[in-house]
């Protein structure tokens, strides 16, 4: 995703500066993160690579959800990758998205990844990958590989992919399955039960985001996912809402979502909550890009008659 691409929210920031104060260039500024944050980014990747994260607790940024929520797209958005979509649950198993920005004056339009992941007694996994449109395809072979070829899950294993490019922030997201309620057919019949253990293995740690993803036409304060969220954080201190399907409210329910982005109802969240519009299976099927898909999204909210803002 471009870094001039701002996210959208419902709610007005202030911002005050003084032409007085002397201001960094963005040069300088990157090659400060560069030497301050990025290591440490690094490093806590490379610990958890060699499964230090089992005995120590590590920072992280996990993603949560009820199937269906819009969840891929959200990751789409942010990574510029496709990934798996379809019906039922379709993220299988654990999945770490490292996405590392690519600087420097030759950065632009160079792309890279690699998938990694381990067989329980086998040699790691490796893949390089030589543009975005590979992606899909290797998380599920690696997903078939990991949890089988029916439609079950794995709740041990996962798959590291990195993604270098010029276009994407310094971050690190850990997806987990949708929370699911009625196994499908070729499920175990437990199969919720063995997600909703795989997902409060994950977000029961302090030191771990939940990044909630829920969406606008549902009754966001009875939503699974905030629920979990909620057991674990019951303060709302380290869980961040992002609301989609923004563009699939009804009339007068925007108002809603206004109410929970700016705390006025019952579901406080001290990290706050972002509102987006991302690709739906029609706009996939249609072959909308993710480029067109952000230049929509830009549209909807710039000219919303609620008046939604940029921040």
């Amino acid at each position: 995703m471009s870094d001039s691409r701002k996210r959208k929210r419902a709610v007005k920031t202030t911002t005050s500066s003084s032409s007085s104060k002397s201001k960094s260039s963005p040069s300088s500024l990157a090659e400060a993160y560069d030497q301050s944050v990025r290591p440490y980014i690094d490093l806590v990747d490379s610990l958890r690579s060699s499964g230090v994260d089992k005995d120590v607790s590590l920072p992280s940024v996990v993603v949560i959800g009820d199937q269906s929520t819009g969840k891929s797209s959200v990751l789409e958005a942010m990574s510029g990758v496709q990934l798996p979509r379809g019906t039922g649950i379709v993220t299988r198993c654990a999945l770490e998205l490292r996405l590392k920005k690519l600087r420097g004056r030759d950065a632009g339009g160079q792309w890279k990844g690699q998938l990694r992941y381990v067989k329980p007694g086998e040699e790691p996994v490796i893949k390089n990958l030589a543009n975005a449109e590979e992606v899909e395809e290797a998380v599920r072979e690696a997903q078939n590989a990991l949890a089988g070829k029916g439609k079950g899950i794995s709740k041990d294993s996962k798959i590291e992919l990195e993604v270098f490019s010029s276009n994407v922030p310094d971050l690190t997201l850990i997806d987990l399955p949708g929370i699911t309620r009625v196994a499908a057919q070729g499920q175990p019949h437990n199969i919720g039960e063995q997600v909703k253990r795989l997902i409060k293995k994950h977000i029961g740690e302090e030191e771990t985001i939940i990044l909630c993803v829920i969406p606008c036409t549902s009754d966001i304060a009875t939503t699974e996912a905030l629920q979990f969220a909620q057991e674990v954080d019951p303060e709302g201190d380290r869980t961040l809402g992002v609301l989609t399907r923004a563009d699939q409210t009804g009339p007068g329910e925007e108002n809603n979502v206004i109410d929970i982005v700016q705390q006025r109802g019952d579901v406080q969240l001290k990290l706050g909550c972002t509102v987006v519009k991302c690709r739906s299976q029609k706009d996939i099927d249609e072959t909308m890009s993710l480029e067109e898909a952000l230049d929509a999204e830009e549209k909807f909210f710039k000219h919303h008659e609620v008046g939604f803002m940029y921040d």
